[in-house]
């Protein structure tokens, strides 16, 4: 071998030690960046149901459930990959779409619904719903079917409509033979997360909840985040209506009849895994704070970052994740180390 090939491979190596000791040391600084806090001590137990408390099922029964579309999309190793369509409800024009993963075997599955984020797209439900699937948990991911921003202009209308299609995928699941219906998980991130709030306080078939990057009061949410979608279009309709956006809040927040602050002391929060981020301008850490206090302290990983650059711990939280579901399920699995 000639110097110069010698001196190359001796750069090469170098390279790449310093490579895996830059991605050592930033894997051990994520590690620091993250604090697991159990369930809090004092923990009571749930507020019982009001008679008169908030329902967006009070006129709606359930309809027997016949799927318009399933085909055979992808077929991996220890899953097959089905999507789904419901056609709409009586009152809408909307057809309920949702990918199921159907895991190997013939025992019945416990199955996780993952409700989608803010801007409708599958990676980061798809992420997670895979790791579940390939460790022996159906998955259900719900298609976006409504613009989170007619929650500006029709709120009730919109969260409620919302909660009624995924009333129905719980409907469909139910009827799902091959699916364990008494071991229903729910999983969101971010608006997925809040709407997974408010339907395991109003359906009682929701057996745990895993939300990360939840927020409670969402007037406070549209006149306060910085994703910029909605402040946009929240100073655009300030601007039209010559008010602050902290007005424009306000008026929101009276015409809200469904909260995920209203419902979260409703929901054992022995049911409950958090994911909050500290450092959050999308869903302001107060905010999260807030619904973790109206929960009860439940279970929760906190993580110093942002929104965005969450990312980079989805790993971890896939794993914490699928372990809070197995315990919740009472299977068996590898414990998984949050501290």
């Amino acid at each position: 071998m000639t110097r110069g090939g010698e001196r190359r491979m001796r750069f090469e190596a170098i390279g790449s030690a310093v490579r895996a000791t830059a991605i050592s040391v930033f894997l051990a600084g994520c590690g620091a960046c993250t604090t697991y806090v159990p369930l809090a001590d004092d923990y009571g137990g749930p507020y019982a149901w009001p008679e008169e408390g908030p329902s967006a099922f009070d006129e709606q029964p359930s309809q027997p459930i016949q799927v318009a579309t399933d085909v055979e999309a992808r077929t991996r190793a220890h899953f097959v990959v089905r999507q789904l369509e419901l056609p709409p409800v009586e009152d809408s024009t909307k057809s309920i779409a949702f990918e199921y993963y159907d895991v190997d075997g013939d025992a019945r599955t416990p199955v996780v619904m993952l409700l989608p984020i803010f801007n409708g797209q599958l990676a980061i439900p798809r992420f997670f719903a895979r790791y579940f699937a390939n460790a022996g948990l159906a998955a259900v991911v719900v298609k976006r079917g409504r613009d989170p921003l007619e929650a500006l202009t029709a709120p009730n209308e919109t969260i409620e409509g919302n909660l009624q299609d995924y009333r129905r995928v719980l409907d469909w699941i139910e009827q799902e033979p091959e699916l364990d219906a008494s071991r229903i998980g729910v999983f969101g991130v971010s608006l997925g997360a809040m709407d997974a709030v408010m339907l395991a306080g109003l359906d009682q078939r929701v057996n745990s909840l895993v939300i990360a990057m939840a927020g409670g009061d969402l007037s406070y949410l549209l006149a306060n985040t910085n994703y910029r979608r909605v402040a946009r279009t929240i100073d655009d309709m300030a601007d039209e209506l010559g008010m602050t956006r902290e007005l424009l809040g306000a008026r929101l927040d009276a015409a809200m009849k469904l909260d995920p602050l209203e419902i979260a002391p409703y929901i054992d929060a022995e049911r409950v895994f958090m994911i909050l981020t500290r450092t959050d301008a999308i869903v302001p850490f107060e905010a999260q704070q807030r619904l973790r206090d109206e929960l009860g302290s439940p279970e929760a990983l906190y993580l110093l970052t942002g929104h965005r650059l969450s990312v980079v711990f989805f790993p971890k939280l896939r794993n914490a994740a699928f372990e809070f579901f197995a315990r919740r399920f009472g299977l068996e699995s590898v414990a998984f180390n949050l501290h």
